[in-house]
């Protein structure tokens, strides 16, 4: 019976050395595969912060292409060029006053 026990045990120290190798070797590989995430995490982190500032440079410029469409400098000499206007002569200018529209006459009748 001492015989039969001392198989057992020694078949369940094998058994739980293999599992702890291979609980180990698991356990690296896992270390080593979250490490090389964390890495193309921050590499792809490093593009998308390039990419950020490309992107607020391109903003920039674009902005300061609206502000000189909108001009009066640039829209006088489009007018002048593509349009065929030209600047009024002082004379030709008149003032316009606004003035309240006519509205409906409200009348009442008072009988006493």
């Amino acid at each position: 019976m001492i015989n039969r026990r001392a198989k057992n045990s020694n078949k369940r120290g094998v058994v739980l050395k293999a599992a702890l190798f291979l609980y180990i070797g698991v356990c690296l590989f896992s270390i080593v595969s979250l490490r090389t995430a964390i890495f193309n995490l921050e590499y792809e982190i490093g593009k998308l912060e390039k990419f950020r500032t490309a992107l607020i440079s391109e903003r920039e410029v674009t902005v300061a292409q609206r502000a000189n469409f909108y001009s009066t400098e640039r829209i006088e000499k489009v007018a002048i060029k593509r349009l065929g206007m030209r600047l009024p002569e002082r004379g030709n200018i008149f003032l316009v006053r606004r003035t309240v529209a006519a509205g409906p006459y409200r009348a009442s009748i008072n009988m006493k």
